[in-house]
């Protein structure tokens, strides 16, 4: 991959089809044709009747509802209370403790490809990365409550194929479930995250179909000695609220189990300041990549970062968080 980056470096060529073609020589073409092609989406799993020993953890996995989802479609976001049951709430949330004490988490920056760099005038946190198969969790250990049956990895694909479908009826476009991004979330005592956007035009961000936060926070967490509510801004605006509207604003508490779904493009958001330890899963839920998103990718002139796009997919990544640095 660097060889192609040094190509594209020093490459005056700036137009849609080269850089088309620079991702399709990759891997001769196989791993990327893959990415944007419709084959790669991923499809519901056959219908096999689940051992004994399996039944009891599916019949009791968390599962979204159809009001939740028709809800999600026509408002932008949906809030369900209690998704997760509160001893999983509390298995994740040491999850989170000790992968802090292994020195998994770090600091969590903003902005996206080149521009990402750590601002705690707009952002105080820690993140860890997650996704099934990544060599710096599994060394820490392969059986915790994200990789076991009926855990975590299991109920956010559950919650996938049913987003997935939402997509389809809503944009006739299916979620790729191989470029979903996952990670924990940590707030420490004083934290917060100024308001933004999941979804930025002309970046890999654009991807991103539908948001998701879920919180793990301890049992008779207070809104008001706690605080970090979740603030969804529904002013229409981007990073600020439009001249001369009127703000426009939900504050969601933090209690451990809630679940929050909104579209990605559509629902600016911020932390408020936290007054205790606040614990979350964040999430983003992908469209599959597309040529034209890679054109639009090169509209801006910066050939590196295009090529950095295109070799993350073409190595088919866990994700395209390494290049957003979220």
């Amino acid at each position: 991959p660097s060889l192609y980056l040094e190509h594209l470096h020093a490459s005056t060529m700036k137009t849609s089809s080269w850089i088309i073609s620079l991702i399709l020589a990759i891997n001769n073409c196989a791993v990327v044709s893959a990415f944007i092609s419709p084959q790669h989406v991923h499809k519901p799993r056959a219908n096999v009747l689940p051992s004994t020993s399996q039944l009891k953890v599916a019949t009791a996995s968390p599962q979204i509802t159809q009001a939740d989802l028709a809800s999600l479609s026509e408002k932008g976001y949906v809030v369900i209370d209690n998704f997760l049951p509160r001893d999983l709430v509390d298995d994740l949330r040491d999850d989170i403790l000790n992968l802090r004490s292994e020195g998994a988490f770090k600091e969590a920056k903003i902005g996206q490809d080149s521009t990402n760099e750590l601002n705690k005038n707009i952002r105080i946190a820690e993140t860890c990365f997650l996704g099934r198969n990544r060599p710096e969790l599994l060394k820490l250990g392969e059986n915790s409550i994200r990789d076991r049956s009926g855990g975590l990895y299991d109920i956010l694909d559950n919650l996938c194929d049913s987003l997935s479908d939402l997509s389809m009826k809503d944009s006739a476009t299916p979620l790729d479930r191989s470029l979903n991004e996952l990670l924990y979330a940590y707030y420490p005592e004083g934290g917060f995250y100024r308001r933004h956007r999941d979804a930025i035009p002309n970046s890999a961000s654009v991807l991103r179909k539908y948001s998701l936060l879920l919180y793990l926070n301890r049992d008779g967490w207070s809104p008001d000695k706690d605080a970090g509510q979740l603030r969804m801004h529904l002013d229409g605006g981007g990073d600020e609220c439009p001249p001369g509207v009127q703000p426009n604003l939900i504050d969601v508490d933090p209690l451990g189990g809630t679940l929050v779904l909104f579209k990605s493009e559509a629902i600016p958001h911020e932390v408020l300041n936290t007054m205790s330890e606040r614990f979350a899963l964040v999430g983003w839920f992908n469209r599959p990549v597309s040529a034209s998103d890679i054109a639009n990718l090169g509209e801006g002139g910066n050939l590196v970062q295009v090529g950095m796009m295109a070799v993350a997919l073409a190595l088919v990544t866990v994700g395209v968080t390494t290049i957003l640095g979220q």
